[in-house]
């Protein structure tokens, strides 16, 4: 590294692991374990009451918000929760990239999972509405279709987006 002053000097780099530093039960090393991609359904069961204790962290960053909310939504201990870190990152971080994703997650559990329709186009009319050139915007607009048709609506609907994908 050179300093100000035209000297050189060494400087040690220091490797750890996120395990070391943060233990294998802990909130940070689940988040972490997800982010990387290498969290296996076990360690997401695990994490879910973890994600519910440590609620003042998660709020910190849309990242954690996004991460821990699609895990508690996709299980039996917490889906509120995870559906209130959701929409809690709509509101926080409107623009971060994560806000209309998870509008979009919203929309789809509403929808799948609730059967609650209206609230479903809720989710899928504001994400158009806030963020109208986003990517998902056409796939928004297909299921707010979706949402307000016939059973022989939804299946024409259907066909025709999977042969515009």
């Amino acid at each position: 590294m050179s300093c100000a002053n035209g000297e050189t000097k060494e400087v040690d780099v220091v490797s750890i692991e996120i395990t070391d530093k943060l233990g294998q039960d802990s909130t940070l090393y689940f988040l972490d374990k997800i982010d990387n991609g290498k969290a296996t359904l076990e360690e997401l069961d695990r994490a879910r009451p973890y994600f519910i204790q440590s609620d003042s962290l998660i709020k910190t960053e849309a990242k954690y918000l996004m991460q821990a909310g699609l895990v508690l939504m996709s299980g039996d201990n917490g889906p509120l929760y995870g559906l209130n870190y959701l929409i809690f990152l709509t509101k926080k971080f409107p623009m971060h990239k994560f806000a209309p994703e998870a509008l979009m997650q919203l929309a789809l559990y509403f929808d799948t999972t609730l059967g609650d329709k209206e609230r479903s186009t809720a989710f899928l009319q504001s994400l158009m509405d806030r963020y109208p050139k986003h990517e998902l915007v056409p796939s928004a607009k297909s299921l707010l279709e979706l949402n307000q048709s016939s059973e022989q609506q939804e299946l024409e609907t259907v066909k025709t987006w999977l042969n515009n994908q």
